[in-house]
Formats: structure tokens, C-alpha cells, sequence
């Protein structure tokens, strides 16, 4: 659920999403996420801290994501064209 990853996540920052994928087909969750900081440094911090702890029982990955998180008709779309906001707020992904 997003807010057991928002609490952890959220004493290094202010916080501007949490989302955690699920599968199209099945609802079940994919096993990685996102958590959005409106502050960089804040998301360099957490991933420093958080990379390789425990969170819901499993060992958790923290690294930057390369893309920020895709609207429903973006999935849509064959293909996408960049924004120049993609870099404006890091986003963590966490596996």
C-alpha cells in the first residue's frame, strides 16, 4: 500500500507521490514503486538511507528513476514524446 512506503520514505522530505504499479490484467502488484520528492536533495538522501533496508519484509533496491511515472494515455501511445519536466522532480524507484 502506498502509505506503508510514504511513512519510511517521508523523514527525509517532503514527498509529492507514491505510486506502486500493478499489473493491467491480474490488479496484483508489479514488486517495484515509486516515491516523487519535491526536493532533490531530499531524494538523494532517502536514497542513500533507504537503499538495501527492509520495508513490508523485503530487501528493497532504492535507485533514481529514469523516467518520471506515465499518465494512463501515455501507456497508451506507441510512443512518447519527452517533456522538459521529466527532470524537474527525481523520482526514487524502489524494487
Amino acid at each position: 500500500r502506498p502509505e506503508d512506503v510514504r511513512g519510511p520514505f517521508e523523514q527525509f522530505g517532503h514527498i509529492k507521490d507514491v505510486y506502486l504499479p500493478k499489473d493491467f490484467y491480474t490488479g496484483e502488484p508489479r514488486g517495484f514503486g515509486f516515491v516523487q520528492y519535491m526536493n532533490p536533495e531530499d531524494a538523494a538522501r532517502a536514497k542513500h538511507h533507504m537503499d538495501r533496508q527492509v520495508l513490508g519484509g523485503r530487501e528493497i533496491t532504492v535507485v533514481f528513476a529514469e523516467e518520471n511515472r506515465k499518465k494512463p494515455s501515455e501507456m497508451r501511445m506507441k510512443s512518447r514524446v519527452r517533456s522538459v519536466f521529466d527532470h524537474v522532480f527525481p523520482c526514487l524507484s524502489c524494487v
